[in-house]
């Protein structure tokens, strides 16, 4: 079983709730002080906090953050990203499930991204809070790498390998190899990854 990305996790909850805590606490701190109004201005504040990070930042970033899927011999799985979806994955993430797609359905696979130049990829910076939630982000903005799946119905599906390359680029391209050897090439069409042997050297 070959496995790309990161699946998601309360990590999105845990670190809106960090950011909102300082402000529920001068609430709660108000609220023991008998000012009402006061810790009722911190209460909606510490939501407001809450809402702008899981909603104005996960949310539309989901995809580039946790962005997962695995391959077997036969079938494909990953997340299937809508909007719909990516709210469910944000608060019940164990109960995800995956779609799966059969190997025989594709018809042809694009490859977009820069092998090439790992050295310009932006690698996992030094622990904090801020770094920790931009990371994976500023991974694929600086060199987003996927595969586009074109199925034989018209439907098109795009997996990402981005964050796998930037922390890992010789063992995503091994895994890549392992990939792409694994399917019926006579069948599938594979677009922009004509050498299965890439050299950094």
């Amino acid at each position: 079983m070959l496995k790309f990305g990161k699946k998601v996790s309360y990590r999105p909850i845990l670190v809106s709730l960090f950011y909102s805590l300082f402000t529920l606490i001068v609430a709660v701190y108000l609220q023991v002080a008998t000012m009402y109004w006061p810790a009722i201005g911190f209460y909606l504040a510490s939501v407001a906090i809450f809402c702008a990070i899981l909603f104005g930042y996960y949310l539309p970033n989901l995809p580039n953050s946790f962005t997962y899927w695995e391959a077997d011999q036969t079938t494909i799985r990953y997340n299937a990203m809508n909007y719909k979806h990516r709210i469910s994955m944000m608060f019940f993430p164990y109960q995800n499930q995956l779609t799966t797609i059969n190997k025989k359905d594709i018809a042809s696979i694009t490859v977009t991204g820069d092998f090439n130049n790992p050295k310009n990829i932006a690698y996992p910076m030094d622990f904090s809070l801020i770094y920790a939630i931009l990371t994976p982000l500023l991974s694929v903005l600086k060199n987003p790498i996927t595969l586009k799946l074109t199925l034989k119905n018209g439907q098109t599906i795009e997996l990402n390998v981005s964050r796998d390359f930037a922390y890992s680029n010789q063992k995503t391209i091994a895994k890549l190899n392992q990939f792409f050897d694994s399917l019926n090439n006579s069948q599938i069409k594979i677009i922009n990854y004509p050498d299965h042997n890439i050299s950094f050297s």
